[in-house]
């Protein structure tokens, strides 16, 4: 039986009610889909299929059962509907009354930990290191709930190298791309729903040949397709709040490497500046 969910509101809920269904195969499809839809949203047929530890024909079939007509049709209608699922007005409406209580949200954080710890590529993480400090400028774009990730990573970024730089957006800042230089790096951050501002600017980083890296949740991040180099952390949302718990270790790992890779340089920056903040009786 063929279950016609194209013109239902909501693939996903639609593919929920069509479980008993399902044959086995497509089960193990719609378990990664529904349990893991943020990482799925962008793959291909064979990514999915490995993900899912099926046949590219399983896939082709489970989306014929669901009544479209091929794969890109299919990825489109989870897009949107993961769009609609991602509204902050729906996240708050749906947990309402089922907010999660002070622990579970704390023990939530903890499995982001650990799933990022497990997941961080080192490699990628001193590739990034590298690339910043061989940069003329340091570029960070980051944008609405990110802006506060990527106002972390500018604050201490200052304390160690010569010329960091916020773009907060492409309308508020498209004037700035002009400095933009071949020896730059931009470093990115975004997350779920994903910012197209912070995704444009990276798109044209890339294109005009200038260093790029991505901070997102996934490697199908729209981020990651434009990125040299790609750290991935967890960010799942609790009610209406997106988690950064995981992504602010991930900077504050990248900030503690860099300091360590100069650590000379580093030191007697660091004691200039504190000889400053002495002079002007700075702190309390």
């Amino acid at each position: 039986m063929t279950a016609a969910v194209k013109n239902e509101p909501n693939v996903y809920e639609t593919i929920r009610r069509s479980l008993p269904e399902m044959s086995r195969s497509h089960k193990k499809v719609a378990a990664i889909l529904l349990d893991r839809p943020d990482e799925v949203v962008f793959l291909n047929v064979s990514q999915l299929a490995a993900m899912a530890e099926v046949s590219d024909a399983t896939i082709t079939r489970f989306v014929v059962f669901l009544g479209f007509r091929g794969f890109a049709e299919f990825q489109e209608a989870i897009q949107s509907s993961l769009k609609q699922q991602w509204k902050t007005s729906e996240r708050l409406i749906k947990t309402g009354n089922t907010s999660p209580s002070f622990e579970s949200v704390l023990k939530e954080d903890i499995r982001e930990m650990e799933e990022t710890m497990d997941r961080l590529d080192e490699k990628e993480l001193m590739k990034a290191v590298h690339a910043l400090w061989k940069a003329d400028k340091i570029w960070i774009a980051a944008n609405r709930s990110a802006e506060a990730l990527g106002g972390f990573l500018h604050y201490y970024l200052e304390k160690v190298v010569d010329d960091v730089r916020m773009i907060h957006s492409v309308e508020r800042d498209a004037d700035l791309l002009a400095r933009l230089g071949k020896q730059d790096v931009v470093i990115g951050i975004s997350f779920p729903r994903y910012s197209k501002s912070t995704v444009d600017i990276l798109a044209y980083a890339c294109e005009e040949g200038v260093e790029t890296v991505a901070l997102t949740d996934t490697l199908s991040s729209p981020l990651s397709a434009y990125a040299d180099t790609v750290l991935t952390a967890k960010s799942r949302m609790h009610s209406y709040i997106d988690t950064f718990t995981a992504p602010l270790s991930v900077i504050q790992a990248l900030l503690v490497q860099i300091g360590r890779e100069r650590e000379e340089e580093t030191e007697k920056r660091l004691e200039h500046l504190e000889s400053i903040w002495e002079k002007f009786d700075v702190f309390y």
